[in-house]
C-alpha cells in the first residue's frame, strides 16, 4: 500500500473508489478465490481484442511481484470453481464492461476490478460487502488511521488516510485533483 488511501463507495452501485490500494494490497482477500481472470493493458478493439490470462490461486503471490503499475490499465475478476475457458465471451465482456458487478456465473466471484496506474486509481465492484470489508480490513495499515468502515458503508463521505489521521475529502473519479491537493 502506498503512504496515503484514498477511497469512497458508492452502496448503489456496490462500487468503491481508492487511490493507494495496490493489487498485492488484495491478494490476501482472495484467499477463498481459485484464481483470477486478467486483462492486462487496454480493453482493445475490435480488430485487435485484448489479451486475457487466468491465473489460479497458487500464481497469484508471483503476480504481485511483477510491476503491475507498468500495465497501465488492467483488470481482474476472481474465479471459484472450475477455470472459465480463456475466451469465455461472458467473461471477456465481464472485464470490458464499466457499469455495475452483475451475477455471473462463469466465474462465480466476488470482485470486479478496474484499475490504472496500480495503486492510483482502482474501480471496485463487489458482490458482499462483507467480502469488501475483509479486503480492507486486512488491506490499510493502522499507521494511515481507523477508517470508519460504518461510515464508509453508508456511502455518504470520501475519506483520505495518512499518517494516522482521517480526514473527509469528496467523492470524485478525477483522483489526479484529489492527489495534487494532498500530496
Amino acid at each position: 500500500m502506498r503512504h496515503y488511501l484514498y477511497i469512497w463507495h458508492d452502496p448503489a452501485e456496490r462500487m468503491l473508489v481508492a487511490s493507494g490500494i495496490e493489487f498485492k494490497d488484495v491478494i490476501p482477500a482472495l484467499g477463498e478465490a481459485d484464481g483470477i481472470v486478467l486483462r492486462k493493458g487496454s480493453a482493445g478493439t475490435i480488430k485487435k481484442p485484448a489479451a486475457f490470462h487466468t491465473l489460479a490461486r497458487q500464481q497469484l503471490p508471483a503476480l504481485a511481484l511483477e510491476d503491475m503499475h507498468a500495465l497501465g490499465s488492467h483488470a481482474w475478476a476472481d474465479w471459484q470453481g472450475a477455470p472459465p475457458a480463456s475466451l469465455d465471451a461472458e467473461v471477456a465482456a465481464t472485464l470490458d464492461h464499466r457499469g455495475a458487478l452483475t451475477p455471473l456465473p462463469a466465474l462465480q466471484g466476488r470482485f470486479l476490478a478496474f484499475a490504472h496506474d496500480d495503486g492510483w486509481y482502482l474501480k471496485l465492484f463487489y458482490g458482499e460487502w462483507n467480502d469488501v470489508a475483509a479486503l480492507l480490513a486486512g488491506a490499510i495499515p493502522p499507521s494511515l488511521g481507523a477508517l470508519d468502515m460504518a461510515a464508509l458503508q453508508q456511502g455518504g463521505d470520501g475519506y483520505w488516510l495518512q499518517d494516522g489521521t482521517v480526514q473527509v475529502e469528496l467523492k470524485t473519479h478525477a483522483i489526479d485533483s484529489v492527489l495534487n491537493r494532498r500530496l
